[in-house]
């Protein structure tokens, strides 16, 4: 017997708005923008990809988890959010990585 309280197909919502963030980054990548701790195209996108999928499964797992279903414009919403929390983490901690 399957659950109806939950979000259905949560990573699968989740991931989506990973990939589609993902391709406006490569978008804007080959337009010439880029974020400053990037260097050179084949280190932006490989961040890039990282960058996205973090906030995707943090999310996919929050809407897992909770006991209360999450609509999709919860959803959308946590990861633009995770993803500009998770940007400005890179981007602070760019120069410790240099």
């Amino acid at each position: 017997m399957q659950e109806t309280n939950r979000t259905q197909s949560p990573y699968i919502k989740a991931l989506s708005c990973s990939a589609i963030a993902l391709l406006v980054g490569l978008t804007a990548l080959f337009f010439g923008f880029r974020l400053p701790s990037f260097t050179t195209n084949a280190e932006a996108a490989s961040q890039l990809v990282a960058l996205v999928a973090v906030p995707g499964l943090i999310v996919g797992l929050l809407a897992k988890k909770s006991t209360r279903p999450w609509p999709l414009w919860l959803i959308v919403s946590a990861f633009i959010v995770l993803l500009i929390v998770v940007t400005i983490a890179h981007e602070m901690t760019a120069e410790f990585r240099a």
